[in-house]
């Protein structure tokens, strides 16, 4: 049986696209003083109009400074710098990992006998925890 611990090859969790792309927005402009949606885009392999929809969000948090017209475009607002990822994924992420998480869709019987839950969630919490360790700055890519 392989090693849990370390499940590159396979993980069990996975963040959706528009926190992956938020991710990579900020990651990209932190070597980048602006940019346009098309050039982060092309530069990621990624559809300009979900972009388009994940950096409106970036820039609805203040983690971005969007400028329209010609010379327009978005860059990082440097307090952002400073922020932890958890703050970051969370602001994109739903984490209902099971429909008991969710009062308001939980149709569930085993409540509130199961352990289930209490387990999914001492997971979770480990895994913000980690996430509150390093801030967008510890993720900087140098020669995007």
């Amino acid at each position: 049986m392989p090693f849990l611990g370390d499940l590159c090859y396979k993980s069990p969790m996975k963040l959706n696209l528009k926190t992956d792309y938020a991710l990579r927005v900020l990651i990209f402009l932190q070597s980048h003083e602006k940019a346009r949606i098309k050039e982060i885009s092309d530069h990621y392999n990624i559809n300009k109009n979900h972009l388009s929809v994940v950096v409106n969000r970036l820039s609805e948090l203040d983690l971005v400074h969007s400028s329209p017209g010609p010379n327009g475009g978005i860059s990082l607002n440097p307090k952002s710098l400073n922020k932890n990822l958890a703050e970051i994924v969370t602001a994109f992420e739903d984490f209902d990992l099971v429909e008991c998480f969710n009062p308001e869709k939980n149709t569930c019987n085993l409540n509130p006998n199961c352990k289930l839950k209490g387990i999914l969630s001492k997971a979770m919490r480990s895994f913000m925890q980690e996430l509150e360790k390093y801030t967008l700055r510890d993720i900087q890519q140098l020669n995007l």
